[in-house]
């Protein structure tokens, strides 16, 4: 197991990333995003950035998650039209593909700006949003899939996530992880940390004076769970019609297979494909890749 966080490019094997994602919890890929569509995103967000409050309030524990120096928001695919090339990049499906045990749809995609004298997040596991898939521990399915996108760079005095390297595989996950267990992700701007909802980690502390860390946290979910983000609220059908269909499935905007690839039973209007409901109806006839997942097993594989 390594102690570290193994590095890839972009251009690299995408079947060796996955591996070292299965074997590690997860890696740095680095020119994860071209740097013009970094530029692109970062120019978009801004208005909101700029806008935008620090901390969250409400509760102790809710603003010590959330962090009272950072910034957070959603609805990320209205704010920012080019996010719509996060949503469907092709290393993310394949990942999702290989990871999940059928359909899958968006978790939520949420800007994280860390600020000045920003202490480090609690260290968590994702999958703890579920707490019943969090209970079947190692060994129960993949409950989400995430990356930290790095829209600046990230520096372990900037705030740059840490990570436990190895943790989706302990026994116990009841066991809490000790902060010297883990590493930093630190990383250029345009890498993205890649790390599964098993695996321990959270937002480090920004001791810089002026510097904020401006990242993204985007994942998927298993479709049988409920995500965090209400897509289709924060990204209604009049915006989502224009966006290829690989991300209207993402946004919730078709049913899901869960037994059968070809019988949607979840996320249904009349027990028929949402898609059915709409208007103007999707002219396509997409079969999501977690339906082609469904199939394999289906037919035998």
């Amino acid at each position: 197991m390594s102690t570290q966080l193994t590095r890839f490019d972009i251009d690299d094997d995408p079947k060796q990333i996955l591996a070292q994602i299965d074997r590690d919890g997860g890696v740095i890929v680095e020119r994860f995003i071209p740097d013009e569509l970094r530029r692109r995103l970062i120019k978009e967000l801004a208005p909101t950035a700029e806008a935008s409050r620090p901390g969250k309030g409400g509760n102790e524990f809710a603003d010590q998650f959330w962090g009272a120096q950072t910034k957070r928001f959603t609805g990320l695919v209205v704010r920012a039209p080019s996010f719509v090339e996060i949503v469907d990049h092709d290393l993310l499906h394949q990942w999702a593909e290989h990871g999940f045990a059928s359909d899958y749809w968006v978790n939520t995609g949420q800007a994280i700006i860390i600020g000045p004298d920003s202490p480090g997040q609690l260290l968590h596991r994702d999958a703890g949003n579920w707490p019943v898939m969090l209970a079947m521990g190692k060994d129960g399915p993949e409950a989400t899939l995430s990356i930290m996108l790095a829209l600046t760079d990230f520096t372990e005095e900037n705030g740059a996530t840490r990570v436990v390297p190895g943790s989706h595989r302990w026994a116990d996950f009841d066991v809490a992880a000790d902060p010297s267990q883990a590493v930093a992700a630190a990383m250029p701007a345009g890498s993205a940390l890649l790390y599964t909802g098993k695996t321990i980690h959270g937002g480090g502390a920004n001791v810089s004076r002026d510097s904020w860390r401006f990242g993204i946290h985007f994942s998927f979910a298993l479709a049988q769970l409920t995500p965090e983000e209400a897509s289709p609220v924060t990204t209604p059908w009049e915006i989502a019609q224009h966006f290829p269909e690989r991300v209207q499935h993402m946004l919730g905007f078709h049913s899901h297979r869960t037994f059968l690839p070809d019988w949607p039973v979840l996320w249904t209007h009349d027990y028929r494909d949402v898609r059915e409901s709409l208007q103007p109806t999707p002219s396509g006839d997409y079969v999501s890749a977690g339906a082609r997942v469904l199939r394999r097993q289906f037919e035998g594989g």
